[in-house]
């Protein structure tokens, strides 16, 4: 069983692109992610990664070579989560360029902790109140 999180709050994103083979290299299959896509208004195409928890996924926009996520929303949440933070986002980030800084809060605010991101370094501490 693994340790989930409650709520997931994003505080910034800044140009934060991970490459679309790191939702699918290395991960156990049943763990694979689910994959999304659509247009915008504007024409791009969007994509939306649905991670193996109950709730949450990074949404984006495709790079040209349709090769990385251009990633707008990040969040995840509820059964699954700590697990799937653990086996395919923090992978996933790890082969990613550009920041991203988000508070955890775990399981009935038993611990709360920053993940922070940039350009493929990702360190999580945590936060005492």
């Amino acid at each position: 069983m693994s340790y989930n999180i409650d709520t997931w709050k994003t505080k910034r994103i800044n140009n934060l692109e991970i490459p679309m083979s790191a939702f699918r290299d290395g991960i156990r299959e049943d763990w694979l992610p689910k994959i999304d896509s659509g247009m915008s208004d504007s024409g791009k195409e969007i994509v939306r990664i649905l991670l193996c928890c109950e709730g949450g996924g990074i949404g984006g926009t495709l790079s040209d070579n349709k090769k990385w996520i251009n990633v707008i929303s990040i969040s995840m949440y509820g059964e699954g989560s700590g697990t799937s933070k653990g086996a395919i986002l923090i992978p996933a980030l790890k082969k990613s360029v550009g920041e991203l800084e988000a508070v955890l809060i775990w399981e009935g605010g038993d611990s709360i902790t920053r993940l922070i991101s940039k350009n493929g370094e990702v360190t999580e501490k945590p936060i005492e109140l």
